[in-house]
């Protein structure tokens, strides 16, 4: 018999609001009550679930951190009958941190009994895209197993703090240390930064160090949006359990708030779930969307510009499922380029959608500008100018709708245009949100065709026009114009470059012996694929030119919205740029 048979643990997938310490504190504790009605022997909370983990500097506020561990000790009083795990900001005054503040720590406490029964703290920190432990916190120094009494039997708890668990490489092996120290079931609290199949790789992670130890595990991550002021960045939940030969007991729900019981004790299932790419990826900026809209609590509703393309109707479908359609305005502002197709589709996906839609045409006002900058300067702007100012003229208007009504300003950029720089500042480069900034361009197709998986939601004719901004005749969609670039070449190349960070000269070896990844590099809607369209040495030029129009356009970059972390590395303080 098991010291772990008939014990009963609750995952708290926690979505914690950041800095609302006496907030998360009432609904940490409300959770708590919830698992000894439930009669649970032990509840388990996500890393820093007391303050949320995304806290930028507000580490070194003295009196945030004391008000953090006084709500820490009335949650202690609410461990009567139930034992329970929570993530929080240990805090040692007589410490100094290289920053001159006071020392704090990443910790975790043990309450139980009505009191504190034992703290520890994370011991390996990582700095890596969005992680900066270094700046915030102290290692912790002690890797102790913690003896609890649960259902009468003393377990000894050994807690992960979620890089404690990756610890493939490291001089220290916390998991190997608990093990050797007499723990019963390893305790991984976690706040694990989501992108698009991350879950697999934890999963992977888990069983390793199952395998090492023979010891049970149960993963608690949190779930929700926080920021780092540049990047939205989701926690997905996903929590799970595996018994002692790494097979998965339970799977918690995700992108959602659960207190899930597993059972450690118990036999695994021998096959592991399948995830659907695209799906994750939907539900993943469904989450962010709806996060960022409810947590900043400024805004009665969005707007955004309406166009016939992809990008701007997988956005508004977005925010129609996140938001509802009657907190929706959609709209179109055509110039002379805008075809009667693209009109037609933006008005139709209006409709399917049941939002607002207004037609606010621009060229007037257009003319009106070129009219002034012929009669100051006595010259015609160029016709690059000339499909800025379209572009920016849009931006105007969607800002005085913004302004006037109180909505947050979604803007439709996605990745690919990004790396390139085919983005306008202050045009289509605007707004509180990007939701599709992390997304290339051929996924953009994809989660419309998911969107449309039961019925059409997007018209299909949007699927067929070549993608195009329509700021010039030659832009014509009715004529088979469009945007200067193959987006079966472009969206690879931004994946392997920014994400997969290879070299173009890796790339061009890849390519001469045909080795790309083929999930990757797709054929086109004609069936070419891309050893087609290059010659080898074509083929490492178009990769040059490529990383030269990212490092390019930094400077727009910088000044783009805010957007949703989904991949590997995203613009912003994940994948991060200079200037110079």
């Amino acid at each position: 018999m098991s010291v772990l048979d008939g014990i009963r643990i609750g995952l708290a997938q926690f979505d914690s609001r950041t800095g609302d310490v006496d907030g998360n504190a009432e609904r940490i504790g409300a959770r708590i009550r919830e698992a000894r009605e439930r009669g649970l022997d032990l509840v388990v909370f996500p890393e820093m679930a007391l303050t949320a983990y995304c806290l930028g500097d507000r580490h070194k506020e003295r009196s945030f951190v004391e008000r953090s561990q006084a709500a820490l000790e009335r949650l202690a009083g609410e461990c009567r009958g139930v034992t329970a795990v929570v993530g929080h900001i240990g805090y040692d005054p007589s410490r100094t941190m290289r920053d001159g503040f006071f020392g704090r720590y990443d910790s975790y406490s043990v309450l139980g009994e009505g009191r504190v029964l034992a703290t520890g703290a994370k011991r390996i920190r990582i700095d890596d895209g969005v992680l900066d432990d270094s700046r915030h916190y102290l290692p912790g120094e002690e890797v102790e197993p913690h003896a609890v009494t649960i259902g009468g039997r003393e377990i000894r708890l050994g807690v992960l703090v979620c890089q404690d668990m990756w610890d493939d490489g490291e001089a220290v092996r916390p998991a190997e240390i608990l093990a050797g120290k007499g723990a019963d079931l390893l305790v991984a609290v976690n706040s694990s930064p989501f992108f698009v199949g991350k879950w697999r790789r934890r999963l992977a992670t888990a069983r390793r160090r199952v395998l090492e130890t023979g010891l049970p595990l149960v993963y608690c991550n949190a779930v929700g949006v926080q920021d780092n002021g540049k990047n939205l960045i989701l926690f997905d939940g996903a929590s799970f359990a595996l018994d002692g030969e790494g097979r998965i007991v339970r799977r918690l729900g995700r992108f959602r708030e659960e207190l899930g019981e597993v059972a450690p004790g118990e036999a695994g299932e021998p096959a592991d779930p399948e995830i659907d790419r695209i799906r994750e990826l939907h539900d993943a900026l469904l989450m962010g969307v709806r996060g960022f809209y409810e947590k900043t609590g400024v805004f009665s509703g969005a707007v955004l510009g309406l166009s016939g393309g992809i990008d701007s109707a997988v956005d508004a479908c977005l925010l129609v499922e996140a938001l509802g359609p009657d907190r929706v305005l959609a709209v179109n502002m055509p110039s002379r380029y805008n075809s009667e197709t693209t009109r037609s589709l933006a008005a139709e996906l209006a409709a399917n959608l049941g939002v607002r839609y207004l037609v606010h045409p621009i060229q007037e006002v257009i003319d009106r500008k070129v009219a002034d900058y012929e009669r100051i300067n006595g010259t015609r702007p160029r016709i690059l100018t000339l499909e800025n100012m379209q572009a920016r003229e849009r931006g105007n208007i969607l800002m005085q709708y913004s302004q006037e009504l109180g909505l947050m300003v979604v803007g439709n950029g996605n990745k690919t245009e990004f790396q390139r720089g085919y983005a306008t500042l202050y045009g289509d480069i605007i707004g509180a949100l990007m939701p599709l900034g992390d997304v290339n361009k051929l996924d953009v197709y994809r989660l419309g065709r998911w969107i449309n998986r039961d019925r059409e939601i997007i018209p299909e004719r949007v699927f067929g026009i070549r993608a195009s901004a329509e700021l010039s005749a030659a832009q014509s969609v009715d004529s088979g114009g469009g945007d200067p670039f193959d987006y079966w070449i472009e969206s690879p190349l931004g994946v392997e470059l920014v994400e997969n960070l290879r070299s173009p000269e890796e790339l061009g070896r890849a390519f001469a012996s045909r080795s790309l990844d083929p999930d990757l590099w797709t054929a086109d809607p004609e069936g070419r694929t891309v050893y087609d369209k290059f010659t080898p040495e074509e083929f490492e030029r178009q990769a040059r030119e490529t990383l030269h129009a990212i490092r390019a356009s930094v400077f727009k970059r910088v000044q783009a919205p805010p957007i949703i972390i989904v991949s590997r590395r995203a613009f912003g303080f994940d994948y991060r740029e200079t200037l110079l």
